[in-house]
């Protein structure tokens, strides 16, 4: 980045008066600029920051210092839909690199349900997007700054952009391990029971409920977030959210997509029906031969591609998908999977797609409002963000959610974690039970120190 002519370019540049934010779009050439880096750096803004990466590269994104955005008590999709807007429509963009392309984003989501929320969810609006101040995406390798006009001072700014990045890159990231020092499934043996309860409330009209639990961990200290952070790069083929909100950090490597828009195309999957990988290759590959022909796991998918396939008729057309499922590998376990694309309406408001799309059957069940009341009754405890859409929305529309499953809420030295099984007729509640201890896994990789 040449700092000369940058700072003409500022020098130049006429200000709207009807935007209250110069939103500065740089480049990040030249930099060795890590995610680790970036969120050490801006410590100072812990409870205002995220970092949400895409499996497929795609993007990876960190926002610090949520200075915009909205919250909402309850769903409300056209609402929702002015609040974006009016958030886009304070930004006044200058680029300091005409080739750049990067848009600002929101990034947020909405609660599983408006389930009344237990005091561990307190820092979590039901519906809340955060524009943050600065924005990073080192997929575009580029970024952007946020500043308030009436704060302005074009002399220097781009001085001050370079200074930070400079500072980002000499960032020295120090980990310290801690240990578990407990962990204490909660109400096992009740929840068991409860599968076994219902089991018997299962018909040809309420065919799945997704049951799900927690794990409680306490470590020896408080829960040192580099570490977390430095963890979550382990594992290829999944997303990583991590999501900072007051005292409160909620963390998810999910493998679950709930849909993206780009130039339009809307691009979901239904993934449902699972087994655990084993550490022996032979029996893996026996075992997923055996798999693509299990009724159980073949009935629970095609359960959750067809009702996913209905969501999103009403807002698109040219669905695309294949009739047989494939098999996505991720490193303790195995899910049935079927990639499903189409073309977003033009008229589609992606808040319309998102209340219709959530919760996936793969998360919630079938009927969909039938199981979200019986786990709203049922399950011990609030799901909050757990199985819940999060993601980002840019200007230009495009936008990302995923179902974040395998994840975690931390709060000073413990971690929740959550892990959840699909109940169909000829469930096991044992076999059930080893599934969600079997999902518990990627979370308490996460947390301990291998």
């Amino acid at each position: 980045m040449d700092v000369q002519s940058s700072q003409q370019i500022i020098e130049d540049l006429t200000l709207e008066s009807n935007t209250p934010y110069l939103a500065v779009v740089f480049p990040l050439d030249g930099f060795n600029i890590t995610e680790a880096r970036i969120l050490e750096y801006f410590k100072d803004f812990r409870g205002e920051r995220y970092w949400f990466k895409s499996k497929e590269n795609m993007f990876n994104k960190i926002g610090i210092n949520y200075i915009d955005g909205f919250t909402r008590s309850s769903f409300d999709s056209n609402t929702l839909e002015e609040l974006k807007t009016t958030v886009f429509q304070k930004l006044q963009y200058i680029k300091l690199d005409e080739s750049l392309t990067m848009k600002a984003d929101i990034f947020g989501g909405m609660r599983f349900d408006d389930k009344r929320t237990s005091d561990e969810w307190m820092d979590f609006n039901m519906v809340g997007f955060h524009l943050a101040r600065w924005q990073f995406d080192l997929e575009q390798n580029a970024g952007i700054f946020i500043v308030e006009k009436d704060e302005l001072e074009k002399q220097g700014l781009v001085e001050y952009i370079l200074h930070t990045l400079e500072g980002i890159e000499r960032t020295s990231v120090k980990v310290r391990i801690s240990n578990i020092k407990s962990e204490h499934e909660i109400f096992p043996d009740e929840w068991k029971e409860l599968v076994k309860n219902t089991l018997n409330v299962l018909d040809d009209e309420f065919l799945k409920v997704v049951l799900s639990r927690q794990l409680l961990v306490r470590m020896d200290e408080n829960i040192d977030l580099n570490f977390i952070i430095n963890r979550l790069l382990d594992e290829a083929g999944t997303y990583i959210v991590y999501f900072e909100k007051n005292k409160s950090v909620f963390v998810s490597k999910t493998p679950e997509k709930l849909f993206n828009v780009f130039d339009n195309k809307l691009v979901t999957n239904a993934i449902a029906g699972s087994i655990p990988r084993m550490q022996d290759d032979t029996e893996n590959d026996e075992n997923k031969a055996e798999f693509l022909k299990d009724e159980k796991n073949l009935f629970e998918h095609i359960v959750v591609r067809d009702s996913i396939i209905s969501d999103i008729e009403p807002y698109t057309e040219g669905i695309v998908f294949n009739d047989k499922p494939s098999i996505m590998e991720n490193r303790y376990i195995y899910h049935l999977y079927t990639p499903i694309e189409a073309k977003l309406n033009e008229d589609a408001n992606i808040f319309d797609v998102l209340y219709q799309m959530h919760p996936t059957p793969a998360v919630g069940g079938l009927p969909k409002k039938r199981a979200q009341e019986y786990i709203k009754e049922n399950e011990f405890y609030t799901r909050g963000l757990y199985a819940a859409p999060l993601g980002f929305i840019s200007e230009n529309s495009d936008a990302e959610f995923v179902v974040a499953l395998r994840s975690m809420l931390i709060k000073g030295s413990s971690a929740t974690l959550f892990a959840g099984a699909g109940i169909v007729e000829g469930s096991d509640p044992e076999l059930e039970y080893v599934e969600t201890m079997t999902k518990f896994r990627p979370m308490l990789n996460v947390l301990e120190a291998l």
